[in-house]
C-alpha cells in the first residue's frame, strides 16, 4: 500500500513517532486562528476555515511525495478567491458564495490533476524568484491591509487595496477603539513572540485569551464584531451541485486562475523543504496531490488549498518527519469542530483580522527586495513590478501580470545570454572570466571565448557582435569554449557560418573545445560539418594553445 498512497509512512520508524505527535498539534494550533482568518478572505464564515483543515490536508497528506509539507486554506488561494466574489458581483458569505466557491476549489483539483498528467512539474523552474517573491508579497499587502479596517471595527466588504486605504485615512476617527486597541495588542505581542519564542504557538493563545475577555465582560455591547454562533460538527460533505450552476465560465477560469498561481509557489515550497532536508520529491505526484486536496476541498464546501510555508517551517522546526504530522493535525481539528466550537461564539473579529494582519507582515520579503536592490537592480525592478502589479490592477488580475513577467524574463534571458573573454591568472591552472577576475590577464594573439548558451535565431546575431567586438587587431587564434553551448538551430548556423568566414578573411584561427556532442551533431546537421573534419574541434583550451605554439 505504502508505495501508491501514504507513501511518506513507509518503512515508519517508532523514534518519528513522538516529534510527529507533537509537531502535529503544533500544526493545529497555529492552523486553527488563521484558518478562520483565511476563510473570511475568501469570502466565506470563519468555521469553513476549520473545514478547509481537516479533510484537503487528508486528501494531501495521503497523496504526497513530500513527508514534511503542509496543505490548507492559505493566503494566495484564499485572496484570489475573495478577489473572483469581488469581480463578479457575489457578496461574501451569501448562499451564491456558499455555492460558488467549492466550485473554484473543484475546478482546482481538475487543472491540478491536468498538469500532473501532461507532467508540467518541470516548467516550475521557468518561474522566476523575483517575479514569485513580488507577486506573493503584493498579495500579501493587499491582505493585510484588507484587515486594518476590520481590525478598527469599519465596514470594508469588498474593497480594493487603494480603497481600504481610503476608509483607513478617511474613517480613522470613526474606528471602535476598543476592538481596535485589542487587535493593535494582539499584533505586537504575536509578532513579538514570533521573533523573540517561535516555537509558542501565540496566535492561538492570543485568540483564546481574547475570547474569553469578550465573553466575559460582553465586549460585543460595545459593538465588537463577534463570530456568534458557529455549528458543531463536520460540514456537509457533498459533491458541488453541478445540475443548479450557472456561472461555468466564472468557476472554470477561476479555477485556472488559482491552479496558476498556486502551481509555482507550491511546487516551489515542496522542492526547497525537500532541499533544504535532504529528499526528494516527484513534482507531478505532488501535482495530483495538490488536485486531490482541492477535490476534498470542494467535497467539504471550501475555498481552494495550498501549500502553506509558515505551517511546514513549523513542522520541520518542531522535527516531523512524515505526513503523520497532517493526519494528527487534522485529528485535532475534528476535535475541536465536534466540541469546542461553541467556544467560538464570543471570539472577536478585530483580534482574528490581527492573527492574520501578524502572520502576513513577515510573508512581505523586503529585505530579499533590498538584497536585489542592491546587487541586481533589473531584478529589484521585476520584482517591484510584480508586487505593484498586484497592487494596482488586483490579485485576480495580478496573477496574468506574474505569469506575464515570468515569461517576459525567460525570453530576456535566452536573448542576453553571458558572453565571457577568459584569461589566465598568475600561478593558477584554469581560465578565468575578465570580466569577473580583473587580475586575469589574455593571452597575447589569442581570444578565449566562453558563451553560455544554446544558438538560437533570436540570439545569434547578438553572439555574432560578442565575436566581432572582443577580436583585436592582434588577435591570431580565436578559441571558442563551447562547454555552454548545448545546441544550434537552423538560423543561428547560417550566422555562425558567417562569423567563421569573417574570422577565415581577417586571418584568424579558430578551434571549438569542450564541446557537446549533440553541437557536433547540430554542425554536422547544418552544412557546419567542416568545423569538424578540418581540424577545428579539439579537447581541451591548452590543446589548442599547443596547436598555436608549433
Amino acid at each position: 500500500m505504502f508505495n501508491y498512497v501514504l507513501l511518506s509512512l513507509k518503512n515508519y520508524k517508532k523514534a518519528y513517532l513522538k516529534n510527529d505527535i507533537i509537531s502535529g498539534i503544533v500544526v493545529a494550533a497555529l492552523t486553527i486562528p488563521v484558518a478562520m482568518g483565511y476563510a473570511q478572505v475568501a469570502g466565506l464564515p470563519p468555521i469553513y476555515g476549520l473545514y478547509a483543515s481537516f479533510l484537503p490536508i487528508l486528501g494531501y497528506a495521503i497523496f504526497a511525495s513530500s513527508p514534511q509539507m503542509i496543505f490548507g486554506i492559505d493566503a494566495t488561494a484564499s485572496a484570489i478567491t475573495g478577489s473572483i466574489l469581488v469581480a463578479l458581483g457575489i457578496a461574501a458569505g451569501s448562499a451564491e458564495a456558499l455555492a460558488f466557491v467549492p466550485m473554484l476549489a473543484f475546478f482546482t483539483g481538475i487543472f491540478f490533476i491536468l498538469f500532473a498528467v501532461l507532467k508540467v512539474g518541470k516548467f516550475v523552474s521557468y518561474v522566476s524568484k523575483p517575479v514569485m517573491s513580488g507577486f506573493i508579497s503584493g498579495i500579501s499587502l493587499s491582505i493585510l491591509v484588507g484587515q486594518i479596517p476590520k481590525m478598527m471595527g469599519l465596514n470594508a466588504d469588498g474593497t480594493d487595496f487603494f480603497g481600504n486605504l481610503a476608509i483607513i485615512v478617511g474613517q480613522f476617527l470613526q474606528s471602535n477603539w476598543i476592538g481596535f486597541s485589542m487587535a493593535i495588542v494582539s499584533a505586537i505581542v504575536i509578532l513579538f513572540f514570533k521573533k523573540k519564542f517561535p516555537k509558542i504557538p501565540m496566535s492561538l493563545i492570543v485568540l483564546v485569551i481574547a475570547t474569553i475577555i469578550t465573553g466575559v465582560f460582553q465586549l460585543d455591547q460595545y459593538n465588537i464584531v463577534i463570530v456568534g454562533s458557529i455549528p458543531s460538527g463536520f460540514p456537509q460533505f457533498a459533491i458541488p451541485d453541478f445540475l443548479h450552476f450557472d456561472n461555468w465560465v466564472g468557476a472554470i477560469g477561476g479555477g485556472l486562475v488559482i491552479t496558476i498561481a498556486c502551481f509555482a509557489d507550491s511546487l516551489l515550497t515542496s522542492e526547497s523543504f525537500a532541499l533544504q532536508n535532504k529528499y526528494e520529491v516527484d513534482d507531478n505526484r505532488e501535482l495530483f496531490a495538490f488536485g486531490m486536496s482541492n477535490f476534498a476541498a470542494a467535497i467539504s464546501g471550501v475555498s481552494s488549498v495550498s501549500a502553506s510555508v509558515s505551517r511546514t517551517a513549523a513542522n520541520v522546526q518542531f522535527k516531523g518527519k512524515t505526513q503523520l504530522v497532517s493526519i494528527v493535525a487534522a485529528a485535532v481539528i475534528a476535535i475541536v469542530l465536534l466540541f469546542l466550537s461553541g467556544f467560538l461564539y464570543y471570539m472577536p473579529q478585530p483580534v482574528l483580522s490581527a492573527i492574520i494582519f501578524a502572520a502576513l507582515v513577515g510573508v512581505i520579503d523586503v529585505k530579499y527586495f533590498l538584497s536585489l536592490a542592491k546587487y541586481a537592480k533589473d531584478q529589484a525592478a521585476i520584482w517591484l513590478l510584480s508586487m505593484v502589479g498586484v497592487l494596482i490592477v488586483g490579485v485576480l488580475f495580478g496573477v496574468g501580470v506574474g505569469v506575464l513577467l515570468s515569461f517576459i524574463m525567460m525570453i530576456i534571458k535566452v536573448l542576453s545570454p553571458s558572453g565571457d573573454v577568459l584569461g589566465q591568472i598568475t600561478g593558477k591552472d584554469r581560465y578565468y572570466s575578465l570580466r569577473r577576475h580583473p587580475e586575469a590577464k589574455e593571452i597575447p594573439g589569442v581570444i578565449i571565448y566562453r558563451y553560455a548558451s544554446a544558438l538560437y535565431f533570436a540570439n545569434s546575431e547578438e553572439f555574432a557582435d560578442h565575436i566581432k567586438k572582443a577580436v583585436k587587431d592582434d588577435t591570431k587564434t580565436f578559441i571558442f569554449d563551447a562547454s555552454a553551448m548545448t545546441g544550434v538551430d537552423v538560423s543561428a548556423a547560417e550566422t555562425l557560418g558567417n562569423v567563421l568566414t569573417w574570422l577565415d578573411e581577417h586571418h584568424i584561427q579558430y578551434y571549438f573545445v569542450k564541446t557537446l556532442g549533440d553541437l557536433v551533431d547540430d554542425f554536422n546537421e547544418n552544412e557546419l560539418n567542416y568545423i569538424e573534419t578540418d581540424g577545428h574541434i579539439v579537447a581541451t583550451i591548452d590543446e589548442a594553445l599547443k596547436l598555436i605554439a608549433k
